[in-house]
Order: C-alpha cells, then structure tokens, then sequence
C-alpha cells in the first residue's frame, strides 16, 4: 500500500521524491519506491471573496457591514492541481497520508485547507524538517508525529487568515461605500506600511533646515589630520574662532585607537538581497524578486522567498563547490578586486537551528563562468549580489584600526575620527561585488575611511596653525531622508522597534512560527507595488513618498490600524492558540468586535471635506450653465464628468479647457451631457475635415492606441431618497472603454428607437452602449443614423467638432 506524501512546492516534492526513490513522472504527483508524493502550488484554496456570499454580493452598501459569516466559504484557486490531490486522497489502497508542507503556520494551514476541503478521514502523520538531504528526509519521515500534535498551529494559521479577511475587507468596503465608490483598501500590513511613508514625507515637507558652520584645521607631521570644531550658529562666530587660530598652538589633548572586529554579513534571505539590490544595482524589491524567481527556475539559485540567513548543517557537503571565487569578480585585477578565497569556511553559516522552511538563498553548483556570461540586466545583477554575499558570509572577521583625536586650539574643543582597515577578509570580497556591479552604490564606512588617522600623532603632542591650515566649512541641517525600497522594506522587517511594550516587541519579532514584522519576505514587494499602483504612494527615482491621497487615507482610517501594535497584539493571542493556551473561537470573537468598532468608527468619522482628495477629484468652473464639472483621475485615464440636475442642463466647452486642448493635442476630451448640446465656441478645438470611413477608423485606432481619446463618463444625478449616489459605466482603462464600445457596436446589441420607448430599462442599457460606443468612435456616421433616425451629415458634423450627443438629444433631434 503506497504512502502518499503532500509538499507544500514542487521543489520540495522533488527532493522528498529523490530521498524515497521515487522517480516515475505521473500528472501532478510522482510515483516510486511505495510512496505517491504530490505538492499544493503554495494557497490552492483560500477564504472566498465577498461577492460570492449571497447576502453581501451585488450593490456595495454600508447597511450590508460588518460582513461577518456564519459559515466560512473556502475556493479553489487552483483546480487542477486539487483534482490531482483529491483523486490521491480518495485512492482505495492509500491508507497513510503524510503532510510534508513547509514547518511554520502557513505551511500547516495550507495542508489542512486541503485535507479538510476534501473531506479525507485516513490518517495523517507530519513530517517535520528543514533538510532535503536524503538521509535526513528518511530520518524524519521515519519519526513523523501525528497529526494532532499541531493542532494548535493549525488553529493559529486558520485564525489569521480569517481575522486578515474580516478586517481587510471590511474597512475596505466602508471606505469605498462612504468616499464615493473610490475603491479605497485597508489591511493589517497595508494600512501601517503606508503610514510609514506618510510619516516620513511629512516630516520631510515640515523639516525646516537651520544653517551651520564649523571650523576646520589641518594639522600634523609628514601626514595630517583634519580636525573640526563645534557647529556655530552665526558665520561671524566661526570666523572669529579662525583668525584665533592662525599662529596659536593644537593641543592634541587625547588619541584613542584600538582595534575592531568586524563580523562577516549573514547569507541573504530576500527581504536582505532585495534591500541590496535597490542600493547597490538600482533594483526595485518586485525586479529582484522576478530575475531571483528566474535564476530559481534556471536552477541557478535555490528557492526565493525564504526568511532563513542560514543553510542546515547537513547541506555542508554539498555548498562548498558554490563558492567559486570567479562568480564574485575575483579575476578583475587591481586591489580593489583581489581577496583570499582559501579562508571561506561554509560551516560558518550552517545552524539547523535558525533555518525556517528553506535555507538561505545560495547560487546553486551549475551556476559557473559559462552561466554567468549568459546573464544581463537584473538576473546578472543579483546572481552577482548572492555569490558574493555567500563568498563574504563564509570569510574570517575583517579587523579595523579606529581612532579618535580630541584637541584644544584657543580654548576651543576639536575632534578627528576614522579607521583603516587592516585585514580585509570579507570587506575585499564586497568591494569586489561593487566593482563587478554597474551601480556600486556607498560602502558604508566611505566618510570614515576619507581619512586616516596618522601612527604619528600621540597624546600631549602640539601644532603651531598656519594661516593656510583652518578654513571655515558651512552646512546646513538635513530632513529625513525618504524612503527608498530597501530602507520601507527594512522598517517592514523591523516593525517591532517602533513598539515599546516588551511582550507585544516580543511577539511581532518571533519567527519560529512566522515570519517576523509586517508582511512576510514573499509579500513585501508586492506590498510596495501594491500602494504605488492604488495611488497612494509614488515612486521617483529611487525614492517612495506619499501622496494626497495616501495622506489623507490615513486621516480618515482607524487609529489603531495605523500601528504594527495590531499585529503584535494578533500574534501574541496566535502564539497563546498554538501552545493550547487560547482557543480559535475567543480569538475570532475578539477579531469580530474589533471589525464592528472599525466600521462603525469610519462611518462616524466620515469627513465630506476629505472625499475630493481621496476620490481624486476636482472640481472646475462651468461658464455655460453653472454645473460643476469634476476632473478626475483614474489611472492613466483623464475624465471630464459632469454633474447633471434632475432639471438636466447644457455644458459649452469650458475656455480655459479648450486652450488646454489646444497646447496638448494629445489629449482629446470630449463632453458628454444630459439635455442640449450646447455649440461650441469659435475658440474651441478645431474642427476635423470629413474623412473616408476606413481612413477614420484606422485613424481612431491609431489614436486609441497612443492614449489621445479619453474616457467619458456621467455621474447620474441624485436619486429617490434613501439611495446613494454613484458613478456608472466606469471601465477599468481606456483600452477597456474602447474595445467595449466596439464589440457592441459589431455584435449589432444596440437596439431601435421604438424598443427604448417602450424598456425604459432597456434604454438606461443602450444609454451606457451608446456612450461606450461613441468614446471607442467603433460606430460609424453611417450606422448611427441607422440606429437613430438622425441623418449622416448632422451625425459627422458632431462628431467631428468634438461634441458627443446623449441619447436623449439624438431623439429630440429627430
């Protein structure tokens, strides 16, 4: 009776299938040696979204919140790969089923999704190790635990995953309920990963710079040293203290050396080669983590998203022939590309004990010389950042000789500090990475190597200070400096420092069991793409900044959501639910309350005067009849909205938007009204000559394609009472709105007039296909009048002068 073993990552599978013997290649699993191993594919099923819940799907409304299920329902993300698995459950002569996920909360909550959904009663024993070594795999498989004894755990990674559901998407379906359907997002990582970027910019933008200015003097024998004085205030101070200087004797009052150790860095996991990546090569944390995943699928480097900074110590006898030193730039000549690589020990990084899941990211053996000439662009770059740092991680201590000089000149206290290194170790093979790397970027000690302190130079000696040795240096106080991708995703990863109660610091920094701060080393990229493409921050250059929106999203969001506290608190009542201290039920429960104190705050705090800014709103003087319009921006897409009465009304092109038009030709804005359509101006855009149908069409095209048509859309006027108002018809792009209008127009579903008179709903639809159609120009002069009654030339006339008719002036022109 075969044995069927279930990893978490095909990877895993393999080497689990390697170490039993087994080697026949089935669809989805692999067969041999009496074992059936098969994998997950990471989250195959997951708690199912909102809108697939009767009661909650449809019209978003704040009356339908908290959404808080009586019974959860899970989804399968990927079919075919729980097909696989459910047809090896349901197999007659399986009767032992082991769960081979990764050893933490997630790896167990994944297998448990799985076996519950499936509904399997077999019994199931847990194999738990950090090693794909075969003789360690047979080791472990032979002292496999039951089941049971990580029920705890199990309850711990099921608790999560519902408490981030419950307030992640609650607080996100109020925020975008209250603010006008805008789409807004809060989430446990979210929410307090932005307010670390809106703290930063606003510290930046209030950061008011105080000028300073420090005397310089330049002493010594056959070498100098450069001391500096106090900051002053005032320019006139320090020049005083100048000209006091010239011809008065330095008192070297006090020298300090003494020699430093300087530990080699950890191996990488990926939220340290991501941080390295962006200072060094100029990689965002998404392109190290896409050429990482790359180089893995090459078989070049082992697994990517892993927290560990250490391979186990049966791994020793395999990682020696990785660390070649030619992959790290050894063969460059000059100092600074030289290093020793006889003095690498691998055993240095192997501690069984501090591996979680997957070891730390190593170039694999088939990553030579022929492979790395094949490489460009990011992929080279971080193969180069992990075979130095493993080249690096496994040296001897580099030693520096630090010093530090006070002296006494008139009276005043001047000081000197700087190092020299000694013995380079490891610091020669970074040096060597940034060498090989197109942007080095700053060696961190590059201020205190400027000088070294001379061997000469002892305490009690003195200087007489010439006229040319002291010179006056101004300067000024700096802000903060803005984030940057390594800088967010090491606040990300150190979370915990910003809280001051020992037991909660405690909590959210574990790792034993999950992964330490916010988000996790596989989520935190994504995070970071995740707020810039929602709007609330941006990226330039290098730097991350807040904007508008973001700041005021975190005006109006709970307090409490704004802190890493909230996931201390949750992983402090998580840690207590694994060791049996807590149950799953009064976790939940507190999770609920909190949801409902969420949303009900939000919807307390609601705050008109904010909504414009998080919309991203603006509104413009109307001169033709006083309705305002909005300029909003979605995306890349510009939109003129116009807000209509139930009266209707008529809208002439305002000036200031023709000129606009006139000085960007390539952003064409049409308007759309409900009522008259107004004539436009002699100063409005000019109008276009009549144009072959097929000539037009590929012109449209052309333009759709290099973004000069933009979107229109109208925000219906105010309801029966009782009904929120909201935008209808929005598309995701332009790309979308055009290529809506197109397909209605070519599968013919706009319907005759006489149809509409009779549906008034029908006619609300086809209002909507009309526009849609319009916008895309899919349909031509000729089908609109066979469509509307209206005749050609009325048709193009309007078309072309920039002026696009609603359904309902189409039928008050017939």
């Amino acid at each position: 009776m075969p044995t069927l073993i279930i990893a978490e990552k095909p990877s895993v599978a393999r080497g689990i299938a390697d170490a039993v013997g087994a080697h026949e290649r089935r669809g989805g699993y692999i067969e041999g040696g009496g074992y059936l191993i098969s994998w997950c594919r990471g989250h195959i099923i997951d708690l199912d979204f909102p809108q697939n819940y009767p009661q909650w799907s449809g019209h978003w409304s704040m009356s339908q919140l908290p959404m808080i299920p009586e019974r959860w329902r899970w989804s399968v993300t990927a079919p075919e790969q729980y097909k696989v698995l459910k047809g090896l459950l349901d197999r007659a002569d399986v009767e032992l089923v082991v769960n081979a996920c990764d050893a933490d909360r997630e790896g167990e909550g994944i297998f448990r999704r799985v076996w519950t959904h499936s509904g399997c009663k077999k019994p199931v024993r847990r194999f738990w190790s950090t090693s794909l070594v075969p003789e360690q795999v047979r080791t472990d498989l032979a002292h496999a635990k039951p089941l049971s004894d990580y029920d705890g755990l199990a309850d711990a990674a099921e608790g999560r995953a519902k408490a981030d559901w419950l307030v992640g998407l609650n607080a996100s379906r109020a925020l975008s309920c209250l603010y006008d359907g805008s789409r807004l997002s809060a989430g446990r990582v979210q929410t307090p990963t932005l307010a670390l970027v809106v703290e930063r910019t606003r510290a930046i933008r209030d950061f008011k710079s105080v000028p300073f200015f420090q005397v310089e003097c330049s002493v010594g024998r056959t070498e100098r040293v450069r001391l500096v004085g106090e900051k002053l205030n005032t320019r006139q101070e320090a020049e005083r203290r100048a000209r006091a200087a010239v011809g008065s004797q330095c008192a070297i009052s006090k020298v300090e050396r003494r020699q430093e150790r300087c530990r080699a860095p950890k191996l990488y996991d990926l939220t340290g080669l991501q941080r390295d990546a962006s200072t060094r090569a100029g990689l965002t944390a998404e392109e190290t983590l896409n050429a990482l995943q790359t180089l893995y699928e090459k078989k070049l480097a082992t697994y990517p998203r892993t927290e560990s900074r250490y391979i186990g110590e049966s791994d020793i006898p395999r990682r020696p022939a990785c660390s070649r030193p030619s992959r790290c730039g050894n063969r460059r000549r000059g100092r600074r590309g030289r290093f020793d690589a006889s003095r690498s020990d691998v055993a240095r990084v192997a501690d069984d004990s501090k591996v979680h899941g997957h070891g730390a990211i190593l170039p694999t053996a088939l990553l030579g010389a022929k492979e790395m000439a094949k490489l460009d662009g990011a992929e080279r770059s971080v193969a180069i950042l992990v075979c130095c740092r493993l080249m690096a991680a496994t040296m001897d201590p580099a030693t520096k000789l630090k010093a530090k000089v006070e002296a006494e000149i008139c009276g005043d206290a001047y000081t000197a500090s700087g190092s020299t290194v000694t013995d380079a170790s490891w610091i020669a093979v970074d040096e060597a990475c940034r060498t090989a790397l197109a942007d080095g970027g700053k060696a961190p000690d590059d201020e205190d190597e400027a000088q070294a302190i001379p061997a000469d130079i002892e305490q009690g000696d003195s200087f007489t200070v010439g006229e040319g040795d002291v010179r006056v240096k101004d300067g000024k106080t700096t802000p903060p400096k803005p984030y940057t991708d390594a800088t967010l995703l090491s606040a990300m990863e150190h979370a915990g420092r910003t809280i001051e109660d020992r037991e909660l610091k405690a909590a959210i920094e574990d790792d034993s069991m999950h992964s330490g701060g916010l988000g996790t080393p596989a989520t935190r990229a994504s995070m970071i793409e995740k707020l810039i493409k929602a709007k609330y921050i941006r990226r330039r250059g290098k730097t991350l900044s807040a904007t508008e929106r973001g700041e005021t999203l975190i005006n109006i969001v709970f307090d409490s959501l704004k802190t890493p506290e909230l996931t201390a608190k949750w992983e402090l009542s998580l840690s207590h639910v694994e060791r049996g201290e807590g149950s799953l039920s009064d976790f939940l429960s507190g999770i609920e309350g909190y949801t409902a104190a969420v949303v009900s705050d939000l919807e307390g705090g609601f705050d008109p005067a904010q909504a414009a800014a998080v919309s991203r709103r603006e509104e413009l003087p109307v001169p033709a009849c006083g309705a305002p319009i909005v300029r909003a921006q979605r995306q890349a897409v510009a939109v003129l909205v116009v807000e209509v009465g139930r009266q209707g009304g008529g809208l002439a092109a305002a000036p200031g938007l023709r000129r606009e038009a006139q000085h960007r030709p390539e952003r064409q804005e049409a308007h759309q009204v409900a009522g008259q359509v107004d004539p436009v101006g002699k100063d409005g855009p000019p109008h276009r000559p009549v144009e072959e149908g097929r000539q037009r069409h590929v012109r449209h095209r052309r333009e759709a394609r290099s973004g000069a048509l933009y979107r229109v859309r109208r925000v219906l006027p105010e309801r029966e009472a009782g009904r929120e108002r909201r935008p209808h018809g929005l598309a995701a792009s332009r790309r979308e709105a055009v290529g809506h209008g197109r397909r209605h127009a070519r599968r013919g579903r706009l319907r005759t007039l006489a149809e509409l008179d009779i549906n008034p709903a029908l006619r609300a639809t086809c209002q909507r296909r009309l526009a849609a159609a319009l916008e895309g120009r899919a349909m031509t002069a000729r089908k609109l009048a066979e469509f509307s009654g209206v005749s050609e030339a009325v048709i193009s006339r309007t078309l072309h002068g920039q002026r696009t008719p609603t359904l309902d002036a189409i039928v008050r022109s017939r």
